[in-house]
């Protein structure tokens, strides 16, 4: 299925974006160059991004159990979660590069030693950091400024591991969501690809690391 206009204009501009930063345009370059047997790991917090639910198919009230007790309506209610949203982006990137690992992680315990053994064993790591989906009407304050912060210091951990391990192993930071992510973590090679994480930002991402501009 063709991709819409405006995500192959968003990729392109992205790209652009991207590659004028020296650091940041080797690491993509070795991503973009990986060996067919080599392991792709992608890391992803445990938690639903911003905009997924709305991009998710609608139900109706018609398609749960009734009560009897409750007021009808027939308005219709974001889809129920039933898999991990990142999922949908590792199926995408391993469509491009057949050996990808996807490990989540809970931005509130941190790095462990099970993130530390995938990563000694990758030759390129994406890491994924997003703003969390917030009830309608409700403000997130103090609490999206530290869900940020823990998602920035398990970045942090992971690029210092890699520095630490002495291997040359390209390491990219896909963030979903406002400008708040550019304070947090401005020293690493970050790639900003949306406010909102659904399928038109996972092309994006696609075309993004694997350098797919058509």
């Amino acid at each position: 299925m063709a991709s819409p206009p405006s995500a192959k204009g968003k990729a392109s501009s992205l790209m652009a974006e991207f590659e004028t930063a020296s650091a940041s345009h080797r690491s993509l370059a070795k991503l973009r160059d990986l060996e067919p047997t080599a392991v792709l790991l992608l890391f992803t917090p445990v938690m639903v991004p911003s905009g997924y639910l709305n991009s998710q198919p609608q139900t109706s009230d018609a398609d749960s159990p009734v009560d009897s007790k409750a007021p009808t309506s027939s308005a219709s209610r974001p889809a129920r979660l039933t898999t991990d949203p990142f999922e949908m982006l590792g199926i995408a990137l391993s469509k491009q590069h057949r050996r990808v690992r996807h490990v989540p992680y809970v931005p509130s315990v941190g790095f462990t030693e099970t993130h530390d053994h995938f990563l000694e064993k990758a030759h390129a790591v994406l890491v994924v950091s997003c703003e969390p989906e917030t009830t309608p009407g409700a403000s997130p304050g103090a609490d999206l400024e530290s869900t940020l912060a823990k998602q920035a210091e398990f970045v942090g951990c992971v690029a210092t591991e890699l520095e630490e391990s002495g291997r040359q192993v390209p390491m990219v930071n896909l963030s979903f969501g406002g400008d708040e992510w550019e304070n947090q973590v401005p020293t690493y090679n970050r790639i900003w690809v949306g406010e909102k994480y659904d399928a038109e930002s996972v092309v994006n991402v696609v075309k993004l690391v694997f350098d797919r501009r058509d």
